[in-house]
C-alpha cells in the first residue's frame, strides 16, 4: 500500500472514526506543500475530468478539485460527496470541462447505491439522508427518524451557541445492512482488516455511514424479544445492554454530521481531542422523545468514571500532549482512556468556555483539507482561545473531579 492509501485506510479503535495526521501525506511528496484550492463557492465550483493509470488499468474521474500539490497531486471530489487522493506519477491528464460541480440530488444519490450493493436492497429518504437498507422497512425507517433527530438537535444546539452552520452540500448516505457478516464485507473497502467488533463507523473518504441492523445483535436478542414494529424496537434498543451499541451509531453519525454542515472539513488536520471527544458528547440518544436529545450535554458517566479512575496519572504537561498529538486515539490500549479525556476536556470547555469554544471551532473549521498543523500550530490555536495550556489544566482537574 502506497503512504497515501495508507494515511487514508481507517484504524478501528474504539468507534471506528478514521481521522489520521495528515503528516504522511506531506513526507509521500517529500517535501512539498500542499496548496488549498479556493471553495467551490469562490471559484464557481468547476467540474473537472481526470485521467489516471492504476491499478493495471485507465481510469477517469470527474468532480471539482479541493486541493493541489506542488508535486501535481489532486485531492478531487466526486459529485456524492466521495474523496479521492490522485498521486501526481498516476495523472495522466486533466480537463477542465463547461459545465459547473454539482453535487448529486437525493434521488440520483439512491440510484447510485442501488446500481453499487447487490440484490434485495432498497432506499429510505428523509430530508437530510439517503438510507439503503436490506434489512426491513420499519428498522429503516427507526434509522432515519433517530439520525433526524441527531440532526434536528446537533445543529439547533451550534446555532444557538452562536456558530452559524449550512446544510450539507451533499445527501447523507447511510448503509444499513441486516447481519454484520454482509456489514463486514462490505466495509473492507474503508477497513481491509475486517470491522471486527465495530457496529458501525463513519467514513471520512465516502462520506457515507455504515452500520447493519442492531435489533439483531446478540447482546439484546432474547428468545421473548419482537422486532417487528417501530415500538417493539425502540423497547429492544433502549434496554442497558444496548445503549452502547446505539450510542456509536449515534456517535458516527454526529461525525458525519459534523462535516458536511461547515463545522468540521474532511482530510483537514481537526484534532482528535476536539473531534472525538464531541461526539463523545452527543453520543447519548434519548429514545423516549421523539422530538430530539433532550439532554444534550449531560454527564456521561462511563466516561466520567474512566477520567477520574486515571486523574492520579495526570501530571503537569500532560494536556499539553493531548491537545498536541493524536497518538493515544490511534492505540487500541490507550485509545478508551484517551476518549474519556477528550469528553472531559470538551465538557469542561463547552461548559464554563463557552465563547472560547465556539471561536475555536470557527478556527478550526478554516483549516484546508491537507493541511498538516503539527504540534506547534495545534497549541497556538488552543493558547489563542483559551490561554496557558498549563494554567487550563490546573482549573480543568479541579472542576471535573467535583462533577456530580
Amino acid at each position: 500500500m502506497n503512504p497515501v492509501a495508507s494515511w487514508l485506510a481507517p484504524l478501528a479503535w474504539a468507534f471506528a472514526f478514521a481521522l489520521l495526521s495528515v503528516s504522511a501525506v506531506a513526507n509521500d511528496t517529500s517535501g512539498d506543500e500542499v496548496e488549498p484550492t479556493p471553495s467551490a463557492s469562490e471559484r464557481g465550483a468547476q467540474l473537472e475530468e481526470v485521467a489516471v493509470f492504476q491499478d493495471g488499468r485507465r481510469d477517469k474521474f470527474r468532480g471539482q478539485v479541493l486541493a493541489e500539490g506542488a508535486d501535481g497531486g489532486l485531492l478531487l471530489q466526486a459529485d456524492d460527496g466521495l474523496l479521492r487522493i490522485l498521486d501526481a506519477d498516476r495523472i495522466q491528464s486533466r480537463k477542465q470541462l463547461d459545465a459547473p460541480f454539482e453535487p448529486i440530488t437525493p434521488e440520483e444519490m439512491a440510484e447510485r447505491l442501488l446500481a453499487e450493493m447487490p440484490g434485495g436492497f432498497r432506499v429510505h429518504t428523509t430530508p437530510h439522508y439517503v438510507v439503503c437498507y436490506n434489512t426491513s422497512r420499519t428498522y429503516a425507517q427507526w434509522t432515519s427518524s433517530l439520525l433526524e433527530r441527531l440532526h434536528k438537535a446537533f445543529t439547533n444546539y451550534w446555532q444557538n451557541q452562536g456558530f452559524e452552520l449550512q446544510e450539507p452540500e451533499f445527501p447523507l448516505a447511510v448503509l444499513v445492512f441486516a447481519d454484520r457478516q454482509t456489514y463486514d464485507t462490505f466495509s473492507r473497502e474503508d477497513i481491509p482488516e475486517g470491522a471486527g467488533s465495530i457496529v458501525g463507523y463513519y467514513s471520512l473518504r465516502s462520506n457515507r455511514v455504515n452500520m447493519f441492523d442492531l435489533s439483531g445483535a446478540e447482546a439484546v436478542r432474547t428468545s421473548g424479544n419482537r422486532r417487528g414494529s417501530l415500538r417493539e424496537i425502540n423497547q429492544m434498543l433502549s434496554q442497558p445492554e444496548a445503549v452502547p451499541l446505539v450510542a456509536t451509531i449515534v456517535h458516527e453519525a454526529t461525525h458525519q454530521i459534523a462535516f458536511n454542515c461547515g463545522l468540521q472539513t474532511r482530510y483537514a488536520d481537526i484534532p482528535l481531542w476536539l473531534c472525538e471527544g464531541m461526539a463523545v458528547y452527543f453520543e447519548a440518544p434519548d429514545l423516549s422523545s421523539t422530538r430530539g436529545w433532550r439532554g444534550i450535554g449531560r454527564v456521561n458517566y462511563p466516561r466520567l468514571n474512566v477520567f477520574r479512575r486515571n486523574m492520579s496519572q495526570w501530571r503537569d504537561g500532560s494536556l499539553v500532549g493531548l491537545i498536541a498529538d493524536d497518538r493515544r486515539f490511534r492505540d487500541p490500549r490507550t485509545a478508551p482512556d484517551a476518549y474519556a479525556d477528550a469528553w472531559a476536556l470538551n465538557y469542561y470547555l463547552i461548559k464554563y468556555e463557552p465563547k472560547a469554544y465556539v471561536a475555536y471551532l470557527q478556527t478550526l473549521a478554516e483549516k484546508p483539507p491537507l493541511s498538516d498543523d503539527g504540534p506547534p500550530a495545534r497549541l497556538a490555536d488552543f493558547r489563542q482561545h483559551f490561554g496557558d495550556p498549563r494554567d487550563v489544566e490546573k482549573q480543568f482537574l479541579k472542576q471535573m473531579s467535583r462533577v456530580k
